[in-house]
């Protein structure tokens, strides 16, 4: 009897409990009633903030491309025992298909590198102009205008810039802003973890700017990621070739060498001494043609693989969609602003008077 005496006075207690939150939430609505004209007057004036915010917010236009990426297949475990024939020559044409820089997701890190926005920036806008886009740039974000009147900077043209010389001290300055600019408007990321999909986003003022700069940051990356992963292949590859060429020309004056003495021996049988030097020449240059001739089908043997080795780690990079006029705008719904700022407003103010109410009470 004790033990259901003691839980009925704690439910009791529950609900007195509860009765008291609800009253006060009456109280403070009933409070909140009140002030409701002065809620709206905020409410209101963060509508029309949010409304002229979104007014003032330039129209922007976002360029997309998407590319996947097919890593080259290493070859050297495959072709095992023809492989080891060009060790012999001090050559490696196993390739180079281990992690690197660019392995895996580290492309995605690459692409916001600020040498391949400057890369970008000093390339020339296009074929029949000297600006870069460097100078387009600045131009749509009026940004030559501001820098013309500071007396420190004047007058700013990179038309004889390129990303090993930059003019001055000041410019390769303004190039690194620009730069910090341009990684803040270019995004990528990856569709799918699992597949090699990926998207680079260029969002700009200009329709034009913001395509270009999609289109070439993507064509820069992808003809460096090529060159570095292929790098170290493509110097075996030329130093065979450098072998082949040099051995070739070897075999051709042998051959030359040889068929010369073989004519002489024919022609010239008077002094028997003179024809058993001729045929000694003759023989020693016959041997050493046919020694010329195996080196060089083992060189051609080893180019020819080395050739197929790059052919094979040489990674496919596929162009999937490229930007396309007119390209998507963004603009600032006014609407959605004005409700956004009226509603934070309203909750800022509400909770102030709430703060107030308290002190007071306190």
């Amino acid at each position: 009897m004790q033990e259901q005496t003691i839980i009925n006075t704690d439910n009791s207690s529950d609900e007195i409990s509860l009765k008291e939150l609800i009253q006060k939430m009456g109280e403070w609505w009933s409070y909140l009633l009140t002030q409701w004209w002065k809620i709206a007057l905020i409410g209101f004036v963060g509508g029309c903030i949010g409304f002229v915010y979104a007014w003032n917010q330039p129209i922007t236009y976002t360029a997309k491309l998407t590319f996947v990426v097919e890593e080259g297949k290493s070859s050297g475990s495959s072709l095992g025992g023809l492989a080891s024939l060009a060790g012999q020559f001090g050559l490696d044409v196993g390739g180079s298909s281990g992690g690197g820089v660019f392995s895996g997701d580290n492309i995605l890190l690459y692409f916001r590198s600020e040498s391949l926005a400057r890369e970008v920036l000093l390339s020339k806008y296009d074929s029949t102009s000297k600006k870069t886009v460097a100078d387009v740039f600045i131009e749509v974000y009026e940004l030559k205008e501001i820098w013309e009147k500071n007396e420190k900077i004047g007058k700013i043209d990179f038309s004889n810039s390129s990303v090993d010389n930059v003019n001055s001290r000041v410019h390769d300055s303004l190039i690194q802003h620009i730069t910090r600019n341009i990684k803040s408007q270019i995004s990528i990321e990856k569709l799918d973890k699992k597949a090699g999909f990926f998207e680079v986003k260029s969002t700009m003022k200009n329709e034009i700017l913001a395509k270009l700069i999609c289109e070439r940051i993507v064509k820069v990356a992808v003809d460096r990621y090529l060159n570095i992963k292929t790098q170290r292949q493509k110097i075996t590859v030329a130093k065979l070739q450098a072998r082949v060429d040099s051995v070739a020309n070897l075999l051709g004056k042998k051959t030359a060498s040889g068929a010369a003495l073989q004519n002489s021996a024919s022609t010239m049988d008077i002094n028997p001494l003179y024809k058993t030097g001729t045929a000694v020449a003759v023989e020693t240059t016959v041997r050493d043609k046919a020694m010329l001739t195996t080196i060089f089908a083992s060189i051609v043997q080893n180019l020819e693989l080395a050739k197929f080795t790059l052919s094979q780690e040489t990674p496919i990079i596929q162009i999937i969609d490229t930007p396309k006029y007119p390209l998507l705008k963004n603009k600032e719904s006014r609407l959605k602003n004005a409700l956004y700022f009226m509603l934070f407003f309203s909750i800022i103010y509400i909770i102030f008077l709430m703060v107030k109410k308290i002190s007071n009470l306190s």
